[in-house]
């Protein structure tokens, strides 16, 4: 029986036994590739993973001379179909059933760096419970109180490698807060158009997670509102693809603007194409985020077990490990991704108020919290690097399991308000340079002109509303405070304040703590510095000239 026909009977099997809604890329040394949503265990393919028939992926080692991978495709016997520049991999189209041997030639020849199959990714799905309870997950990774430090950048763009997006839903075509298209142009590698709408529904819930309009009195909030999303459509409306079109993607997205990657994807089978597409767009400062697998294996699926990839495995709303996701060494961090409500595509003739949401649940639920969270940390430091930011997701994420790093939980479930509140601290700085102040120091004396003036900047990095104080502890006569100690920064998040300095009923030193604490929206996140002030009071600043000696 042929790898297609013993498939298809498993594939058949399968829907007969599962009840729960799913969505899996099937994948791995024994299954494909696949969309990361939880089933029961599918049988296992002893015949190796699936592959789309005819095509391999060959790239070939640097040419002597001017030469294109079609002619050395032609010259190896093979036609090139379709060529992927930026990581110098071609596809090639072969006799349907010789794959195994041609592949088993063009190794033996020596101007072949690597060629393998282009293996297929596809999904299957039943219909969900459709009943709308509240997003759990963000409260649990305390985003509503993060989101008072930022809601994200409309200068920051998240792209989406999945089904497409649906181009008509109102939690996604829609004005972020700077009143911005949500969606930028994206791109369909499936049929090579520029039409990536989602008739599947899997990409338009990834989408929502990351990002859903907030404020628009409609269905749900993505985790960062504000930024803004490129659709790209690597699987068909069935949920089929390959790894050619999933790299394709990638390397779209890194030369086209987006600055994460999604993928809400995976398979144990290692790709050096995809490998090559996740280190090009690593290069280029580009973050990927991938979910770890749904098999409930001790293994990450690629591309999250890729070393540039951020591996996320899903949590419950009690904070334990979904049953079905991956785990093991090479896990970066968990987040909710069991039940799962978000955005999707509507049936002909009915509303999206009614039937534009549903629940779903995956490791491709969870990593998109975490891209979101990477573009909230992104849109308020934006001079981090993609690892920085990696490691502000780690070293903040709430322990869970076993103390320290652990293969179940790797660094822990994500926690947005503990990674984004490094960035909500007090800046001091002198007006006149912008150095940073620690300390002030004042010198006067009885021919000092008065009163004696220095001027400081305070700032918050953040886009939200700001509240502040600013007290002298002790209170001291000779301090003056201007403009007052209390106030709101709106939309700069700064203040400038003038700090005078007067005589005192004495000669001597005299010190006090000028403390500057912000608040955000006043919900308690707070942060403050404080700075030690001294003046110093003497009857005469004397001045000493040294002589100027000269040698001859």
């Amino acid at each position: 029986m042929s790898l297609l026909k013993s498939t298809s009977k498993l594939m058949a099997k399968y829907r007969i036994l599962s009840f729960t809604l799913l969505f899996i890329l099937i994948s791995g040394l024994t299954w494909p590739v696949a969309a990361q949503q939880p089933v029961d265990p599918l049988p296992v393919n002893q015949n190796g993973p699936e592959i789309v028939p005819g095509e391999l992926l060959v790239k070939f080692k640097p040419a002597v001379g001017i030469q294109s991978s079609q002619q050395r495709a032609a010259q190896a016997g093979v036609t090139a179909v379709e060529t992927i520049p930026a990581i110098e991999v071609v596809e090639v189209r072969v006799s349907p059933g010789q794959e195994a041997s041609v592949i088993q030639q063009l190794r033996s020849r020596s101007d072949v760096e690597f060629v393998e199959p282009n293996y297929r990714v596809y999904a299957q799905e039943i219909p969900s419970d459709s009943n709308y309870l509240s997003q759990w997950g963000l409260p649990r990774i305390e985003l509503t109180t993060a989101w008072d430090i930022t809601r994200g950048s409309s200068d920051l763009v998240v792209a989406v490698v999945d089904t497409g997006i649906d181009l008509q839903h109102p939690d996604l075509n829609c004005l972020n807060s700077a009143g911005q298209s949500k969606l930028v142009s994206g791109w369909n590698f499936v049929d090579n158009n520029n039409n990536p709408d989602d008739n599947n529904g899997h990409g338009s819930h990834v989408a929502g997670i990351i990002g859903a309009c907030t404020n628009n009195a409609a269905g749900v909030a993505g985790v960062a509102p504000d930024v803004r999303l490129m659709p790209l459509k690597a699987l068909n409306d069935s949920g089929n693809g390959s790894y050619s079109d999933v790299a394709d993607a990638i390397i779209y997205a890194a030369d086209n603007g987006a600055k994460i990657v999604n993928l809400s994807l995976g398979g144990a089978s290692f790709s050096s194409t995809l490998a090559a597409a996740v280190q090009y767009a690593s290069s280029r400062g580009v973050l990927v985020v991938a979910a770890s697998g749904n098999a409930g294996q001790p293994t990450i699926y690629y591309p999250a077990a890729y070393e540039q990839a951020v591996a996320v495995g899903s949590t419950t709303s009690s904070d334990t490990r979904s049953y079905f996701s991956n785990y093991g060494e090479g896990l970066d961090v968990v987040a909710p991704g069991s039940s799962i409500i978000s955005t999707v595509p509507v049936p002909l003739g009915t509303s999206y108020q009614d039937y534009g949401y549903a629940y779903k649940s995956g490791t491709s639920m969870a990593s998109p919290h975490v891209a979101g969270l990477a573009a909230l940390i992104w849109s308020i430091a934006p001079q981090l690097t993609p690892e920085e930011v990696r490691a502000g997701i780690r070293a903040t994420a709430d322990d869970l399991g076993d103390q320290g790093v652990d293969p179940f939980y790797g660094y822990g479930r994500i926690n947005a308000l503990k990674a984004l509140s490094p960035y909500a601290g007090i800046n001091v700085q002198d007006t006149s340079n912008g150095s940073t102040i620690e300390s002030l120091n004042f010198l006067i004396d009885d021919h000092t002109a008065l009163p004696l003036a220095q001027s400081i900047k305070v700032s918050k990095l953040s886009a939200a509303a700001i509240g502040w104080t600013v007290s002298a502890s002790p209170a001291e006569t000779w301090l003056t405070i201007t403009p007052g100690s209390a106030g709101q920064i709106s939309t700069l998040a700064y203040a400038e304040y003038t700090l005078g300095v007067t005589r005192p009923g004495s000669y001597g030193t005299y010190t006090t703590n000028l403390t500057v604490t912000g608040s955000a929206d006043g919900n308690g996140l707070t942060s403050s510095q404080t700075i030690a002030v001294r003046l110093t009071y003497v009857p005469k600043i004397e001045r000493y000239y040294l002589p100027l000696m000269l040698r001859n």
